[in-house]
């Protein structure tokens, strides 16, 4: 903005001949700090402020009545004309001190700026700059990259009366040639030739964004100075970990500004960092969402499309196919015998195997194929104009070259395929060709696998209930749902009968896994567990310990205090529990419960650092018991503590170490159980506890 004589202060003038107690006078009047002073002519002749007044009449005691203006006042004014800058007013008064500058023009004193109208008009100038600036996100409604660099190019020069702009991002930084997004108006600058934009000095720091000079380049191709160079950051999620952030660097350069605005820089800097901020925010909220839509069409392991692109692309191709009625095909692809790869050699193993098969399948399909992941093994190739005796030559060659990957024991790969052709009158054609060409890979598993057939008219349906004898199923099922109970009750009992026999070996233990076993299932049933799930809390106390196993004698038995690295080889007994019955998918519940027993209430426990309620029930149960069992019982490293003492020590840690429900449960069992038996809580042991038998006991749990 220019100074103009309306936008300054009033002026007030004094004659130079007039006495310095005369301008005091006209000072305190007008409240002013500086007058005019003009000659006889009424020419501008300097000034007088209130600081010449103090400096050169009362300070030295001088006579205001007897000294006269011209004595004292400042004749060489630093000054500026009406078409001053603001931001060159405010540097001029910054640079030599001074708080007042006269406006002159033609000898004559125009205006008076002070320090408060340039504070002033800074205030308004930047609150302009900022309500213009904001419109911008009124404008970046879309959530599409490329809609919002097309806004971006197209409303963004507009704040700056700019010609041309060009806006660029891309991947290497070092190189700055691997483009990610172009947008321009008007700039003809060709895409090899960006990277030249910038490289006068480097645009991604916070310093000026400012730039006066324009490449060769562009001014051969109309470019004009002054320009504006705006850098731009947009966070990315990096392809090497779907969590881990990155940061694409770009710019928004404009060149041939309008006067107004390259004239004040100090507005222009404003008003490029709020715009910065905004697009900054705009763009990457656009990019991210890109990539979360390409993430939803990409398959996360294989590379290839996802099932929500073949849904995408087949109701294209179902409505291309009803408009022109041109016909397309569908091919399943399923590997044979998955589930066998992924026992004997490992997910691992099966997840490898899957990324072979689908970089083949992309290497043999044709470019308008798209190749997407339907299921665990299976595969789906939309092939469009293509009839079904056409697409089974390409599946066949690909159901040749699946032999050429092979596995561990130089085996190879089968698949078998099922392939559908659309038909015109189909009432839902997306799911009836899926579902036609679903019967057919039926077919073709149900034909010895590794071969190809086309969907006819005989592939009508898969067996139902209808075609099955389903009395003997129901039979057998029941018979072998009773041998499946008794085989894992047995197994149960060989885990129980170990974990004792380890137990056996160091006396301080003995019988652990047992008493913890009675103290759960009675917290448990003072607490209202169901049957259903004390059965699980039961088993899962019997083989808590398991993992002991995995932990040396020298340390369970070891009568001092553990170092660090002792006590975190013991805490590593749950994951070895875990490790150990992992495999076995009845003991599912249990696991998880034997995992988590020693996680805290506080979230200082271990394995996992749980807390409060997200440690299972069943855990926090264990946990108490497991302690309990603990302080009453005799270590290798200290005495018993008496039951009185183990219940302060549990109270006192309710609601911080241990789930306080849980605590509570076990005080008001211990209380029932002292009452029963007509004692005090002093003169109660731990026999009493495990060896009463009432309704709370082991066997009247499970029973």
């Amino acid at each position: 903005m220019q100074l103009t004589t309306d936008a300054t202060s009033q002026i007030f003038t004094i004659n130079c001949n007039a006495t310095v107690e005369a301008a005091a006078t006209e000072m305190s009047v007008n409240n002013v700090g500086c007058l005019v002073v003009s000659d006889d002519e009424g020419k501008y002749a300097g000034i007088i402020t209130e600081r010449d007044i103090i400096n050169r009449v009362i300070a030295p005691s001088r006579d205001l009545s007897a000294t006269f203006v011209a004595e004292i006042m400042t004749s060489n004014v630093v000054c500026c004309s009406p078409q001053t800058p603001t931001s060159e007013a405010r540097a001029i008064m910054a640079a030599n001190e001074i708080r007042h500058l006269p406006v002159i023009e033609n000898d004559v004193v125009v205006g008076m700026l002070s320090a408060r109208d340039l504070m002033g008009r800074q205030l308004i100038e930047d609150r302009a700059a900022a309500e213009e600036v904001a419109m911008l996100s009124t404008c970046l409604k879309s959530i599409d990259i490329n809609e919002v660099a097309d806004i971006v190019v197209r409303e963004v020069p507009k704040l700056f009366g700019a010609g041309k702009c060009v806006l660029c991002f891309h991947k290497d930084e070092l190189s700055k040639k691997d483009y990610i997004l172009v947008s321009r108006s008007q700039c003809g600058c060709p895409r090899e030739g960006l990277s030249s934009v910038v490289n006068a000095r480097q645009p991604y720091d916070d310093g000026e964004l400012y730039y006066d000079s324009i490449p060769e380049m562009c001014r051969g191709l109309g470019g004009q100075s002054p320009r504006l160079v705006i850098p731009l950051g947009v966070l990315d999620k990096k392809a090497s970990s779907s969590d881990e952030e990155g940061t694409y660097k770009g710019f928004l350069c404009m060149c041939d500004l309008s006067v107004s605005a390259a004239t004040n820089r100090e507005l222009l800097s404003y008003k490029a960092r709020l715009a910065r901020e905004i697009l900054s925010s705009h763009l990457t909220n656009a990019r991210l969402y890109q990539q979360a839509r390409l993430t939803s069409l990409t398959d996360a392991l294989t590379g290839v499309g996802s099932r929500k692109l073949l849904e995408d692309k087949l109701q294209a191709e179902c409505a291309r196919t009803r408009r022109y009625e041109r016909p397309f095909s569908v091919a399943i692809i399923d590997l044979d015998n998955f589930k066998t790869i992924n026992d004997i050699l490992g997910h691992a193993a099966g997840d490898d195997t899957l990324v072979q098969l689908a970089a083949t399948m992309k290497r043999l399909k044709r470019t308008p194929d798209v190749l997407t992941r339907y299921g665990g093994d299976e595969f789906v190739i939309l092939l469009p104009e293509t009839r079904a005796k056409d697409a089974i030559a390409l599946m066949e060659r690909l159901r040749e070259k699946t032999h050429e990957i092979k596995l561990g024991e130089n085996v190879p790969l089968t698949i078998s395929c099922g392939i559908a052709q659309s038909k015109s009158d189909d009432a839902n054609l997306p799911r009836d060709i899926m579902r036609r060409a679903d019967l057919a890979l039926y077919e073709a598993k149900s034909a010895g696998r590794d071969c190809v057939l086309i969907w006819n008219e005989r592939m009508s349906r898969r067996p139902d209930a209808s075609d099955l004898e389903l009395d003997k199923i129901k039979i057998l099922r029941r018979r072998i749902a009773g041998l499946s109970e008794q085989a894992e009750t047995m197994f149960v009992q060989s885990i129980c009968g170990l974990v004792q026999a380890l137990e056996a070996k160091d006396f301080h233990a003995k019988k652990h896994s047992e008493n913890v076993t009675h103290y759960t299932v009675a917290i448990a049933r003072t607490m209202g567990v169901p049957a259903g799930k004390l059965e699980v809390i039961r088993r899962a106390a019997m083989i808590h310990d398991i993992g002991r196993i995995g932990v040396p004698d020298s340390i369970l038995s070891k009568p001092g205090r553990l170092t660090p690295r002792e006590r975190s080889i013991v805490e590593q007994h749950p994951l070895i529990a875990v490790r150990i019955l992992e495999k076995m998918t009845f003991l599912e519940q249990e696991v998880e419960l034997v995992r988590h027993h020693h996680e805290k209430w506080n979230g200082q426990g271990y394995p996992d650092g749980l807390s409060g309620s997200s440690i299972p029930l069943g855990a926090r149960i264990m946990a108490v018991a497991d302690t309990f069992d603990a302080l009453t019982s005799t270590r290798s490293y200290r005495t018993s503590r008496s039951i009185g003492q183990a219940v302060t020590l549990l109270t006192d840690s309710a609601g911080y170490d241990f789930d306080q429900e849980a605590v509570g449960a076990l005080v008001s069992w211990i209380d029932s159980v002292a009452k029963q038996l007509g004692k005090t809580l002093d003169q109660l042991t731990p026999d009493d506890l495990l060896n009463l038998r009432t309704p709370h006991n082991i066997d009247a749990a499970i029973s």
